[in-house]
């Protein structure tokens, strides 16, 4: 590969890199243009958009990589040979890397996690904020960033809340064991109701989890429909809870 600048030394092949490292930012954003103004103009997915952005990216720069190397006098072939021979060893290393990206591409050809969805995966509970090749970027409801490799998505069941408008908030509490549950669910499932972000058509629930020696735990549960502030209404849920025990039983 003859460049004119190689003729200027040391100083026209900096240049020469130089300029192909800066062409592969122009592309780049080239490229990220070109796909928004498609994905607006044609209403594509947003999982699609990203993940045509992130193919463009790693195509430009590999590309741009094997340019440089050529720049500087490597053989680009035997690289690749080299690639082949040694693909066994690699493939070892990187194993957990081949994984995520091969369920990487399951997952986005069946379609089954979806940009701004709500999943829960053990105990991580967020909305999709990305989905990428090998990972998937989650964001809890304390704004936490979570970060779940593909393979674990393809290894491991997953509840998905596509379809869900409901969002159910948990909390457990301990109670005397003298009180009398019967009229504690009655008054609290009558003032939970009345606060203005639980949902009309599904009432609070109360489940008695364990009973000890001298206390009950019990699951309360109450339902809304906006996911960002579920943090707030646990928070909410809990001063209610604790207001109630108190007038009837001065529990707190």
């Amino acid at each position: 590969m003859y460049n004119v600048f190689l003729d200027y030394g040391i100083f026209g092949l900096i240049f020469t890199i130089i300029i192909i490292i800066v062409l592969a930012f122009i592309l780049t954003n080239f490229f990220v243009f070109v796909i928004n103004k498609i994905s607006n103009k044609w209403n594509l997915e947003i999982t699609l958009n990203y993940l045509l952005k992130d193919f463009s990216k790693y195509a430009t720069w590999i590309i741009a990589i094997f340019a440089i190397l050529e720049v500087i006098g490597v053989d680009v072939s035997a690289i690749v040979v080299s690639l082949g021979i040694v693909g066994i060893s690699i493939g070892f290393a990187a194993r957990d890397i081949i994984s995520s990206f091969i369920a990487g591409i399951f997952i986005i050809a069946d379609n089954t996690v979806k940009i701004g969805e709500v999943i829960e995966i053990g105990d991580t509970r967020g909305r999709v904020q990305k989905l990428g090749f090998r990972t998937t970027t989650l964001v809890t409801t304390d704004n936490l960033i979570v970060t779940v490799p593909n393979s674990l998505l393809s290894k491991n069941f997953y509840i998905s809340y596509t379809y869900l408008d409901e969002q159910r908030i948990d909390l457990e509490v301990s109670i005397p064991y003298n009180v009398d549950l019967e009229n504690f669910k009655e008054i609290f499932i009558e003032q939970i109701s009345t606060l203005d972000w639980v949902l009309e058509d599904s009432k609070p629930r109360i489940i008695v989890k364990e009973i000890i020696s001298e206390e009950i735990i019990l699951k309360i549960s109450a339902w809304a429909n906006e996911y960002s502030k579920i943090e707030q209404y646990r928070l909410n849920l809990a001063n209610e809870t604790r207001k109630i025990l108190n007038e009837l039983y001065k529990v707190y």
